[in-house]
């Protein structure tokens, strides 16, 4: 019996670690009002160095892809 119990315990440790791995790795994607929110700040971030036309086409990359 001892040998049983210790084999499901393992089996399930590795499931549920399994799991945890494939849980952590998801990214959720983020709504449009954050990317809007990050284009914005961005832009107000970088304004004194480069010019605005730049740093949209940089801002459009970084926060929509």
């Amino acid at each position: 019996m001892s040998f049983i119990s210790e084999r499901v315990r393992v089996s399930v440790a590795i499931k549920a670690a399994v799991l945890l791995a494939l849980g952590a790795c998801t990214q959720k994607e983020p709504t449009e009002a954050q990317r809007k929110q990050c284009f914005d700040r961005y832009i107000r971030e970088h304004q004194a160095e480069y010019p605005v036309e730049t740093l949209k086409k940089t801002a459009a990359l970084k926060c929509y892809s």
